[in-house]
């Protein structure tokens, strides 16, 4: 299979683009793309870059670290060519930084010889790993051509000596990729730092992705097996055993491993095995269009007729190459069990091969006890997550008759008793381990404690086991549907039963990953009584691409739909599913939602101390984190995992979830509302209802009377008058309704519109600066929402009416704030402003230019502020014309803003303000008169030129 790459290869560190199928005719026509790419591979070959070997290599690394430009620049210069080249011809680049990580030269090797030429210092080595690291997918994704006598070349060149040296080149790239795979596992097991071990997997991560199965077939299972292996029984075990000691003994920096070396590498090959499967699992197919004649205007077009065996064979090798993964799965699952098994009971006489009380009878060390525990422990995350990047390869269509899924099935019966095993938040240390402590006649190195540790690490199987658990729901749901009756309960549980502090001191990653396991089982159809299973494959391109029959002729969608509806027939037979289904019903029946629904409002969405200790410490960092939680799918607090439970909650029982929200609403608000208690849940349950506000209003049914409860609740709180000593549960109160207008805004009326625009700007001015950033967005909001072209509308008059006061409020509170990420929502505030006033404004252009050049010089180097100034001028000087641009106080910032934005010299300066500084310079020469701007505007042209010959995307230019 051989591929030509016509660009330079990516430059992510990290690829996940696996080799394309060759589709191609082999004596078909070069595109001109391919005669690129020849041409420049011809003159890299006649003029190559200097060649790259240890010692040119190290002393461009350590270059790289100088203060001067100088120096530095060079060196990494030529370190990028290198890696951009070493694709195409060799330079012996990734040999050199081989030679750099197995080097044990240093001056203590030598007596004392003080020769730096010798010595390779640990950061030297660590730069190599990750140059190492870079480098691999740009030359690894190149496929070489089939060097086999007979074979001819791919790269014809005319001149014939040309032609050899590029065999030669050739010949000496198979040979440095042999030598990578020969020697990289051998630097990562003996390898003594563990972080530049780190690199040194993610580098065997990225060759896996395009050299397994054809090139190093036996990758995974050679993993598999050192992590399983003992150095008793495995040779190669023993040689990293050993080549671990002698590089602790050689290394320039001394220190105290953690693990013994059988351990280290134990846990090195299981995680460098995760790296691997995880870059096959996320591998793409990439079509190469063949070479053919039929093409319009020089464009080479796809033939749409056979796109079935265009892909035919790119799905082939991908399920090939899923196939040959899979071959480690008995591997895993043995281990998940027995590392397992240790990890939970604490008892590593297995490991010993003995039992408890000869361990304790041998007066072995206590810490070497608790650090095989520890590895243990890490052993089982391990094993867990490789199975979980395996089980989406597995590909078992047919449960009837698939030899693997009896496999499967015991493997989530295993995994489900692990979940119930290591259920309880924070777990105690079993029997053994205590005894452990207690026996000890030397004090444990332990930090943290003894019952912190095992806490911390049985929290991690339990997320690794339940993350596993969700990949099986998703890739093999009716496998794993009979382990739903114990699992499901499980997570429920204890966000049903659990107090909120209890709750909330959880991990946040255990709490994402238990509202996102009932997440995963409600939204999926098997477990779902009342959806029919739906997975058709009357597409055929999609029945292809997912690696689907689809019947004889290669399009037969009556026989595809009639196997479809077999194989739901035997789902809806199989009594593991109706279990499952069952399970489900019971946490969806009447009063188990309800509850589930008021738990996550009260022990999730509702403020806790810290937070409302915050408000009053630092209110700029309780908005932005309020910012931070509208974005609900992004589950970084306990907040987000609610959220998005929630919103999964009401796409399954629309009706009844909103209902329970809106009852939940109406008891707390009948309650007395002088308890600071009582007016967090009503918060809290405001929040719900925001959150709701798609099944409230949308979908063309109304569940809440928005405009009554604007009347009677929300209006007053927008109208009470709260100060800084106010309590902070009224201030926030006052602040969620502010969000719960721009939320709801499209169902105010005309009248109830002005009135909630006129209060909420009145409250950007108030002392609580999160009500007033509050106020200021939905003020944002509020202007621009009928903002329509030429067309006036009432609520657009209405803003009209009481924007002078909104700005002016606008630019106090830019004035009262520091953090750059409030200053940018208030200066969007702004823009919005003037955006939905336009020429309304020009009375107050004054008063509005003399705000711009104190907020200038407050921009310094933000982006988002530049951007937002950017905005405010564009909207200005195209709404009010020439008189804007003449104004001396908008020329002091219009000017100095220009020629920083269009500034390219500057790095990055292109990607972030360029194309909006040139919409701003557009706007202003159309609105500009020659007579009074000219010279100002002409003495700017230079820079237009240097944007023309820079080559940036063609866009720009277009702009310019």
């Amino acid at each position: 299979m051989t591929t030509a790459f016509p660009f330079t290869p990516s430059t992510f560190p990290t690829m996940s683009l696996g080799a394309p199928a060759n589709l191609s005719h082999k004596n078909g026509p070069l595109r001109p793309n391919e005669q690129k790419h020849n041409e420049e591979l011809q003159k890299l070959l006649q003029n190559p870059p200097a060649s790259a070997n240890f010692q040119s290599i190290l002393h461009a690394i350590q270059s790289c670290s100088s203060h001067k430009d100088s120096i530095r620049r060079p060196a990494e210069d030529m370190l990028a060519t290198w890696e951009n080249v070493s694709g195409m011809i060799s330079t012996g680049y990734l040999h050199g930084l081989v030679e750099i990580l197995d080097a044990t030269r240093t001056a203590s090797n030598y007596g004392g010889n003080n020769d730096p030429t010798l010595v390779v210092d640990e950061n030297s080595r660590l730069m190599a790993a990750i140059l190492l690291k870079n480098g691999i997918p740009k030359v690894f994704s190149v496929s070489l051509p089939d060097m086999q006598p007979g074979n001819d070349d791919d790269v014809q060149f005319s001149d014939p000596n040309i032609q050899q040296l590029y065999r030669s080149h050739v010949q000496s790239l198979y040979q440095e990729r042999d030598m990578i795979r020969t020697r990289l596992p051998q630097l990562l097991f003996t390898e003594p730092l563990d972080k530049i071990a780190l690199h040194l997997q993610l580098a065997l991560g990225n060759i896996a992705l395009f050299e397994f199965p054809k090139t190093w077939p036996s990758l995974l299972q050679d993993l598999a097996s050192v992590a399983s292996s003992s150095s008793d029984s495995n040779p190669a075990v023993l040689r990293f055993v050993e080549g671990f000691r002698r590089a602790m003994s050689h290394s320039v920096v001394k220190t105290i491993p953690t693990f013994a070396p059988e351990q280290t590498i134990r846990i090195r090959a299981i995680r460098t095995l995760r790296l691997c499967l995880q870059s096959l699992r996320h591998r793409k197919l990439v079509v190469q269009k063949p070479s053919s004649s039929s093409s319009r205007g020089g464009i080479q077009l796809l033939d749409l007729r056979n796109l079935g065996s265009l892909i035919g064979k790119a799905v082939s090798e991908r399920k090939e190459v899923q196939s040959r993964a899979c071959t480690v799965f008995d591997t895993l699952a043995e281990g998940i069990v027995r590392h397992g098994q240790t990890a939970i009971s604490g008892d590593v006489s297995s490991v010993f091969s003995g039992d408890s009380s000869s361990i304790s009878n041998s007066g072995m060390n206590p810490n070497a006890i608790h650090s095989t525990w520890q590895a243990e422990s890490i052993l089982t995350v391990g094993y867990i997550k490789c199975m979980t990047e395996l089980l989406p390869m597995m590909n078992i269509e047919d449960v009837q008759s698939d030899p693997r899924v009896l496999r499967v099935k015991k493997l989530t019966e295993n995994l489900s008793q692990i979940c119930q095993a290591v259920k309880l938040y924070p777990m105690t240390p079993p029997p053994p381990l205590q005894a452990l402590v207690q026996n000890a006649q030397q004090p444990l190195h332990i930090s943290p404690s003894l019952p912190e540790e095992f806490a911390i690490r049985m929290d991690k199987v339990y997320r690794a086991s339940l993350t596993c658990c969700i990949a099986s729901i998703r890739f093999q749901p009716q496998l794993f549907a009979g382990q739903i009756p114990h699992v499901l309960p499980s997570v429920v549980e204890p966000i049903l039963t659990y107090e909120a502090q209890a709750l909330q001191s959880m991990p946040v990653k255990r709490l994402i990953k238990m509202t996102g396991f009932i997440q995963v089982v409600l939204m999926c159809a098997e477990y779902d009584s009342m959806r029919a299973r739906s997975v058709g494959s009357k597409n055929a391109v999609l029945a292809a691409l997912m690696g689907r029959r689809v019947g004889d002729g290669g399009g037969d969608c009556d026989n595809s739909t009639n196997a479809n509806d077999t194989k739901g027939q035997e789902t809806k037979d199989d009594p593991e599913i109706a279990q499952a289904k069952e399970t489900v019903t019971a946490l969806l029946s009447q009063g188990t939602c309800e509850r589930l629904v008021e738990s996550l409002v009260g022990k999730f969405l509702r403020l806790h101390p810290n937070e409302v200790e915050e408000w009053d410490v630092d209110p700029e960092g309780r908005y932005e984190t309020d910012l931070a939680e509208k974005a609900v799918m992004m589950a970084e607090t306990p907040r987000h995992c609610a959220d998005a439970l929630m919103i999964t909650l009401l796409n399954r029982e629309t009706d009844r979830v909103t209902e329970a929200i809106l009852d939940l609403t109406q008891r707390v608000y009948q309650l007395p509302q002088n308890d600071s208690n009582i007016v967090l849940s009503r918060e809290a349950c405001y929040r719900a209802i925001e959150l709701a506000h798609m099944s409230m209003v949308g979908g063309g049914k109304r569940r809440l009377n928005f405009s009554e409860w604007w009347q009677a609740e929300l209006h007053p709180i927008l109208q009470t008058d709260l100060g800084v000593d106010s309590p902070v549960v009224m201030r926030a109160m006052q602040a969620r309704a502010v969000q719960m207008i721009q939320v709801y805004a499209t169902s105010l009326g005309g009248e109830e519109y002005g009135i909630a625009f006129h209060s909420i700007a009145k409250l950007m001015a108030a002392p609580d600066i999160v009500t007033s950033l509050c106020a200021a967005r939905c003020i944002n909001h509020l202007a621009l929402l009928h903002v329509k072209g030429t067309e006036e509308s009432a609520q657009l008059n209405l803003v009209r009416q009481h924007s002078v006061l909104a700005l002016g409020n606008a630019f106090a509170l830019a004035n009262r704030v520091e953090s750059e990420e409030c200053l940018r929502v208030t200066l969007a505030c702004v823009s919005g402003l003037v955006e939905a006033n336009g020429i309304h404004l020009e009375p107050v252009l004054q008063a509005i230019a003399e705000q711009l050049p104190p907020l200038w010089e407050r921009a310094k180097d933000s982006v988002p502020i530049h951007s937002c100034l950017l905005s405010v001028l564009t909207h200005l000087i195209m709404k009010m014309g020439y008189s804007t641009v003449e104004h001396p106080h908008i020329q002091t910032v219009l000017f100095p803003l220009l020629d920083y934005c269009t500034d390219i010299s500057i790095v990055n300066r292109a990607e972030t303000l360029l194309e909006d500084g040139l919409r701003l310079w557009l706007v202003t020469l159309v609105s500009s008169r020659v007579a009074t701007m000219g010279q100002s505007l002409a003495s700017m042209l230079p820079r237009l030129e240097l944007i023309l010959r820079s080559g940036l995307e063609p866009h720009l230019s277009l702009k310019v």
